[in-house]
């Protein structure tokens, strides 16, 4: 088995070409860097730029994997959620592909790929998965790889999001998150009193709207370093995301905790998940770092989980993009 698999739902361009037990045999990702100077990724300049790499990008995965495009057995690629230009692209030419090659197509849910980088690791049922990244904050109650459900998730700002933002704020650059992480190494985390919105650990769900307001009225009054804030600022986020995180697996029983999204390369949230999870019995995952930002080989291992189950499903040629997912149970399909 020999499957492609492409992600462009934001301003990454991907593919990866992965065997049946989920190991990328070649993987490449492109990484738009014209968004820098807008401080945010531009809609359509990210359509445009994935048509033109998309292409070059898959040639050279196949070229890596000693393979040819009549040598894949299987397409997948994401549908959505995401930006409806930018999902078009990757879509479209998969659809194609797979329509000349007459093989199986399967559309995958972005948010579901992303809990399925885990799948092929030794993960114990029932699990707690969080969600983190700059569009999505969420925490799912997962029985299986084809059953979770929502728990809760952001009512306004996501935590990758929030990450950019204040970033922006004291002007430290863009993407926020990366930036931030390694500024706070060397501030004092106690330096700044930060309320912690929605902070109740009993309460499945998240804002970030009012610690940006928060930091935002403290950074203006130029009392504090960028250090200081920077480090206060990812203490509070990481310390909500991972109380969370815990008790929902406590009061679930669960067996493992998974991470996944752009946020769970935060070396603070990976420390403290792995530390305090470990601590309480709890089987720990995360990503590696080169798949916590989107990626094709999170798309190929969904696409693999169904057809473990499914072996001849194809997903119909008919199916389009969807720029959100409203929804309680969570499928790696779009069907």
């Amino acid at each position: 088995m020999r499957l492609l698999a492409v992600e462009t739902s934001c301003d990454d361009s991907a593919a990866a070409v992965l065997d049946e037990r989920g190991k990328p045999l070649a993987e490449l990702v492109s990484t738009q860097t014209d968004h820098v100077s807008h401080g945010g990724v531009v809609p359509e300049i990210a359509s445009r730029l994935h048509l033109a790499v998309l292409p070059g990008i898959v040639r050279e995965v196949l070229d890596k994997a000693g393979i040819s495009l009549k040598d894949i057995d299987a397409f997948a690629a994401t549908s959505g959620p995401g930006l409806t230009g930018s999902l078009l692209v990757g879509l479209s030419w998969t659809k194609a592909a797979a329509f000349a090659l007459k093989k199986p197509f399967l559309a995958i849910n972005h948010l579901a790929a992303h809990l399925h980088i885990h799948w092929g690791s030794p993960v114990e049922f029932p699990a707690v998965a969080l969600l983190v990244s700059g569009g999505h904050t969420m925490l799912f109650h997962m029985t299986s790889w084809s059953s979770c459900k929502l728990l809760g998730s952001t009512r306004d700002d996501a935590a990758g999001e929030a990450f950019d933002k204040t970033a922006k704020l004291m002007d430290m650059g863009f993407p926020g998150g990366r930036i931030i992480d390694e500024i706070a190494e060397r501030g004092n985390s106690s330096a700044v009193e930060l309320p912690s919105p929605l902070g109740n650990k009993r309460i499945p769900e998240f804002s970030f709207s009012g610690l940006k307001t928060a930091v935002r009225l403290q950074w203006e009054e130029g009392s504090s370093s960028r250090e200081d804030m920077a480090a206060s600022f990812r203490k509070t986020v990481c310390d909500i995301l991972v109380s969370k995180t815990l008790y929902q697996a406590s009061t679930l029983g669960a067996k493992s905790v998974l991470a996944a999204g752009g946020v769970s390369a935060n070396s603070l949230l990976r420390r403290e998940l792995s530390e305090k999870g470990s601590k309480r019995g709890l089987k720990v995952f995360l990503p590696e770092m080169n798949h916590t930002m989107d990626n094709a080989v999170m798309v190929g291992r969904a696409a693999l989980s169904v057809l473990k189950t499914e072996p001849a499903f194809s997903s119909s040629l008919s199916v389009s993009t969807f720029p959100r997912w409203h929804g309680t149970e969570l499928s790696p399909l779009s069907r």
